[in-house]
């Protein structure tokens, strides 16, 4: 998840439509990269305490993070549908390298 996450932060730079769009890519890019290491730390911790105190709230931050998780993904994936809207013109031209398929 954090690798996923942080792929997509090389995208920090990139024009968007609006700002609105650019910061909530930006939101979401670092979201899941802290989510998934939260996920992690967690669990690592849980593994490390041996199941003693706090075990419910360990399950609820969890539970938790996996849903701010998923949530940033979701939003990654409207923009990347919303930035179909305004494609450049060249987008339409031919190719020229298909002439020579037969």
């Amino acid at each position: 998840g954090a690798v996923f996450g942080g792929i997509h932060c090389l995208g920090w730079n990139i024009l968007f439509q609006g700002h609105a769009e650019q910061m909530l890519w930006r939101v979401a890019s670092l979201t899941i990269v802290s989510a998934a290491v939260f996920i992690f730390l967690l669990s690592s911790h849980a593994i490390w305490r041996d199941g003693s105190a706090g075990p419910v709230i360990a399950d609820l931050a969890a539970i938790a993070s996996s849903f701010v998780y998923i949530m940033a993904r979701i939003t990654l994936i409207v923009l990347i549908l919303m930035s179909f809207r305004s494609l450049p013109p060249g987008i339409y031209d031919t190719v020229t390298w298909t002439k020579f398929i037969p």
